[in-house]
């Protein structure tokens, strides 16, 4: 499964998935990737039953839309599958954010926040960047 997922936003103010999907597009792809193949029923009965059928197959029928979801038809029902796994999507998305901070003018700035942040954060985190600088150079072609 190596279909382009592209994510378009991303709300800084949210947290979990809720920050690249709205929150309930959230709760349905979580329900999505725990059950595997489900129909539209199994994912509300997944997350407690109090959602509306027609809205739940809406957001999932704009997910496929989206290219988030696979859907396929099963005698009068559709199946919904995600396009990749949960740990792959956030992978992906990162590398999108990653690429567009470093692509351009913010590159300066990125690095420098990346790195003041993890200091903050935890020590051990800097020094696993500075070893992979460190590697990085090592590894780059004597011009």
């Amino acid at each position: 499964m190596s279909q382009e997922v592209t994510i378009h936003s991303f709300k800084l103010g949210e947290k979990g998935l809720a920050q690249i999907f709205g929150e309930l597009e959230a709760k349905l792809m979580e329900a999505v990737w725990a059950l595997d193949e489900p129909k539209v029923q199994d994912v509300i009965d997944y997350l407690g039953g109090g959602l509306n059928y027609k809205t739940t197959m809406t957001v999932l029928n704009r997910l496929a839309e989206k290219g988030i979801l696979n859907r396929r038809k099963e005698g009068r029902s559709f199946v919904y599958q995600a396009i990749v796994p949960r740990n792959e999507l956030l992978a992906r998305v990162f590398d999108q954010m990653v690429r567009g901070m470093f692509g351009g003018d913010f590159r300066h700035i990125a690095l420098t926040q990346m790195i003041e942040t993890a200091e903050a954060i935890d020590p051990q985190l800097l020094e696993s960047m500075i070893q992979l600088i460190q590697q990085r150079k090592a590894n780059e072609p004597k011009v």
